[in-house]
C-alpha cells in the first residue's frame, strides 16, 4: 500500500459529478467512468437532487489501485460536457 496526501491505495473511492436531473446522467457519468477503465464496486450508484431541483448529484463507486488512476477518472468528469461540477 502506498499513500499520498492521506489517501490509500489501493482503495474504493467515490467520484460524486453534478448535472441535469434524470436517469441518463447518472448512467453516462457510470459510462464514461467504466469506459475509462474504472473498475465499478457492488456499491450501488446513487443519486441525489438539489434543493432547488436543478442539479442532481451522482454518486459512483469505484477500486482505484493508485492516485494516477483516481486523478484520470476524475479528469474523466472534468471533461465531459454534461458535468456541471464534481467533487
Amino acid at each position: 500500500m502506498s499513500e499520498s496526501t492521506g489517501l490509500t491505495f489501493p482503495s474504493d473511492h467515490t467520484l460524486i459529478a453534478m448535472g441535469a436531473p434524470g436517469e441518463a446522467f447518472a448512467l453516462t457519468m457510470e459510462a464514461a467512468l467504466i469506459a475509462a477503465g474504472g473498475k465499478r464496486t457492488n456499491t450501488p450508484l446513487a443519486t441525489k437532487l438539489s434543493r432547488t431541483g436543478k442539479y442532481q448529484s451522482v454518486h459512483i463507486e469505484v477500486h482505484v489501485a493508485s492516485r494516477a488512476e483516481l486523478e484520470a477518472l476524475y479528469a474523466v468528469l472534468k471533461a465531459h460536457p454534461d458535468v456541471v461540477y464534481r467533487l
